[in-house]
């Protein structure tokens, strides 16, 4: 999930993006899903396409579950883990505690993020620290990242298709959302019932819904989102809130 933009004081810069670009872009969603501020969707037959109500030569699909976190990502630039949040900055100078918290744990997982991406490489995934609009219970920090996507080079349109993200993310033991269905295109009603109420991943309020990949023959082609109508996006963030942060993690500190 994206989190709001505090108020900043006058005369704010921002900082540079080490890519010179988002470390992950927004995506859509199918017919049928909620739409929050700013979200849009597929058209119908694209829609279909990806439920499985209209069939197509040469189309894979990976239904997986949508985890609740704050979209974040590790990438190796100039042979630097760094650690961005999703709109590309370094997490580093986040005005959210969140954020310095995930720079935290990536310095402390160096030498492993090191040794799992390749030069300009960056892993994706879901930070869970800090509850966004769902809450879970984690007590292994190295479960606090959920990874969903791979990309080879700084151009966000380069992402390794699944098999590849799948062997690679097993091989080096890292968190992947979990997997839903794989093959021919599948439904969402369907898909929810695979799911249940509080998928694999242990969504304290339920689930968030679930994210379809489309490759086509052999190669990324699209993704797109399905969330429930009863999400609420955002309802534990401190600056929506005026509250305190609702922390997932109840492990030891980092």
């Amino acid at each position: 999930m994206h989190v709001p933009s505090p108020i900043r004081e006058p005369g704010f810069v921002k900082p540079p993006k080490p890519l010179g670009n988002k470390a992950y872009g927004s995506t859509p969603h199918l017919i049928g899903s909620r739409l929050g501020p700013g979200d849009y969707s597929l058209t119908q037959e694209h829609s279909d396409l990806f439920t499985g109500k209209r069939r197509r030569k040469g189309d894979h699909f990976i239904v997986t579950e949508k985890i609740d976190g704050s979209c974040v990502s590790v990438a190796k630039l100039d042979g630097n883990i760094i650690a961005l949040q999703r709109a590309g900055y370094l997490a580093a100078t986040s005005p959210f505690a969140l954020h310095h918290a995930f720079d935290r744990w990536v310095a402390a997982r160096r030498d492993y993020f090191d040794a799992f991406l390749g030069e300009g490489e960056r892993v994706v995934g879901e930070w869970l620290h800090t509850a966004m609009g769902t809450r879970y219970d984690i007590v292994d920090p190295d479960q606090l990242f959920v990874s969903f996507a791979l990309f080879h080079d700084r151009f966000s349109t380069d992402r390794a298709i699944y098999d590849e993200f799948r062997s690679r993310t097993d091989a080096a033991g890292l968190p992947r959302a979990a997997l839903i269905s794989e093959g021919p295109a599948i439904g969402i009603e369907e898909v929810l019932e695979k799911l249940g109420e509080r998928g694999f991943h242990g969504a304290v309020d339920g689930i968030e819904g679930a994210v379809w990949i489309m490759e086509t023959n052999g190669e990324f082609n699209g993704v797109a989102k399905y969330v429930k109508a009863d999400k609420v996006d955002g309802k534990y963030i401190s600056n929506i809130t005026q509250a305190g942060d609702v922390v997932n993690y109840r492990g030891p500190s980092f």
